[in-house]
């Protein structure tokens, strides 16, 4: 049984990871419950993995915590590879911030049908049919009001051809 596919940026699995409490902790926290308990297809890149590290990098303490929580959260995520199509798409965007546009273009490519992120630059810029994009609280108020049989139906976005 396939579920909605989304995306999670890279500022949700830093709330996700972090010891300390961010403003969309709860509802990133809620998100990925609902991936590990099959509820939802979750989607992150390694170059996500890569910037949380970063950000996690001058505490000893957060970075053991860091690596036992990624060793768990690969076991019921999708990690994948950036790729040639992402780096294209972001590149021909012309956006000021190429790494938002990497992760947004290849949540597309992917066909995700949301994409999660507390960036508000990127909930402004994109508005697609194809794939929505929301902050984890506004994805948790919508699960609320999904019907089950709409969760669990399969990917909610239409085949998408490289053209669009």
């Amino acid at each position: 049984m396939l579920t909605i596919k989304v995306f999670l940026d890279t500022n949700v699995l830093i709330d996700v990871l972090s010891v300390a409490e961010r403003p969309a902790t709860e509802y990133s926290i809620r998100i990925f419950q609902e991936i590990r308990n099959f509820k939802l297809e979750g989607v992150i890149t390694v170059q996500s993995v890569v910037d949380a590290a970063y950000a996690f990098r001058r505490d000893l303490r957060t970075q053991s915590l860091f690596r036992d929580r990624i060793l768990q959260i690969k076991n019921y995520v999708n990690l994948e590879s950036l790729n040639a199509f992402d780096l294209q798409d972001a590149l021909l965007s012309g956006a000021p911030d190429f790494e938002d546009e990497l992760q947004y273009y290849h949540a597309y490519n992917a066909r995700c049908d949301y994409f999660i992120t507390s960036d508000r630059k990127l909930l402004n810029r994109h508005n697609s049919s194809m794939m929505q994009i929301c902050t984890p609280e506004d994805f948790v108020q919508k699960m609320k009001t999904m019907p089950l049989e709409e969760r669990t139906k399969g990917s909610l976005s239409p085949e998408r051809t490289r053209e669009g």
